[in-house]
């Protein structure tokens, strides 16, 4: 695959979403003012969903470091956080990876790949020559880094795989370790929301990132839930260009409301998006709720204030992420076992959001810098 230009990657999602910029429905069509939630059907599938909406919706416990770490033998290093854009999610991962890497006494280096595969490259080869002590791929596919990689591997430098596919996904050529979460899982929740709150009687536009393989895994796992629990709902895919996301999401929802205004649930498979989702959808003097995915602070606030997002999918602070990333790099750079983590989720909306502050929505995580430093410590 070609490393110059725009990150182009052919994905079936399902068996209907092929081509960006086309759309595709699961089952038939229902408007929002049908009346599916009166049929037997309705309410088998409402039952079939409350009990995980419920369950996700419960304060996730904190996750830190389990063994203490050394990295005396690292302290002159770098570690590099080369990320596909720098969206809001990536932005606050960044800047707790930042406080992180200098809590920790290493030097953290950020890179922008602005959602092209030859700056992905270009990241990787500037840490390798640099002598970074280890990297961490964000959101980038490592097949499209393969010769900068290999690069890395061979100056023995550890790289670290990223929100890319599930845990259970083999790890990539070049790559030490998987870091995720499990996006399939997180796509099937936000549509049993989306069910759940509308009484089976759903009529959604998901618009996605198809060429980054955890936005195209969120939603596959959103159509695979929407097939399974209401084949009579309707889900269209809207394929967003990730180059060009700040136009191509206006003008290609704009096209969709007008085909299909009566659609009540918009979801952006990442909240980064809801700020050019919601102008339009206000444009389009649309009524239907607006979902997401990632749990940025931004998102958290309008749902608190019961405006511009009514959902999210969040994972916990996304500057404790940062934290976490830096910790995995870390070990593999002074030789210490892989730790395995895996991100939780947490299904986030009116009834739980508080105040939107995040110690109101993760209570656990409330000083999680200091759990890092004491566990890093051994105490």
């Amino acid at each position: 695959m070609k490393k110059s230009g725009l990150v182009v990657v052919v994905i079936g999602v399902a068996t209907a979403l092929i081509l960006t910029g086309c759309t595709a429905a699961v089952g038939g069509s229902t408007s929002a003012g049908s009346s599916v939630a009166a049929t037997g059907a309705a309410a088998d599938c409402v039952s079939a969903v409350s009990a995980d909406v419920t369950a996700a919706k419960k304060p996730i416990p904190l996750l830190v470091p389990a063994a203490a770490l050394n990295v005396s033998s690292a302290k002159s290093k770098s570690i590099w956080l080369i990320s596909a854009t720098m969206n809001q999610a990536a932005t606050e991962a960044a800047d707790g990876f930042k406080a992180g890497a200098t809590a920790l006494g290493l030097t953290p280096v950020v890179f922008d790949g602005q959602g092209t595969a030859n700056k992905f490259s270009e990241g990787v080869d500037q840490a390798v020559a640099q002598g970074a002590g280890g990297i961490v791929l964000y959101g980038i596919d490592p097949s499209l880094v393969s010769s900068s990689l290999a690069a890395a591997k061979a100056a023995n430098i550890p790289v670290l795989n990223t929100l890319n596919g599930a845990p259970t996904d083999p790890v990539p050529a070049g790559t030490y370790a998987n870091l995720t979460l499990n996006p399939q899982a997180d796509g099937e929740l936000a549509v049993k929301w989306a069910l759940a709150d509308s009484g089976c009687n759903t009529n959604m536009i998901m618009l996605t990132l198809p060429t980054i393989p955890l936005e195209k895994a969120f939603a596959d796992g959103a159509t695979a839930a929407m097939t399974k629990y209401c084949p009579a709902c309707t889900l269209k895919t809207l394929n967003i260009d990730v180059a060009n996301f700040t136009t191509d999401i206006g003008s290609q929802l704009q096209t969709a409301l007008q085909q299909d205004p009566d659609a009540n649930y918009i979801f952006p498979t990442f909240d980064s998006g809801v700020p050019f989702v919601a102008p339009v959808v206000s444009a389009a003097n649309s009524k239907a709720k607006i979902m997401g995915h990632d749990g940025v602070q931004a998102s958290l606030d309008m749902i608190a204030k019961g405006s511009g997002q009514n959902m999210t999918v969040a994972v916990p602070p996304l500057g404790w992420m940062g934290w976490l990333f830096v910790d995995d790099v870390a070990r593999a750079m002074v030789g210490d076992k892989d730790p395995g983590y895996i991100i939780p989720s947490q299904l986030v909306d009116e009834t739980n959001i508080g105040d939107g502050s995040s110690a109101s929505v993760f209570p656990e995580y409330a000083g999680y810098e200091a759990a890092f430093t004491k566990a890093w410590a051994g105490k």
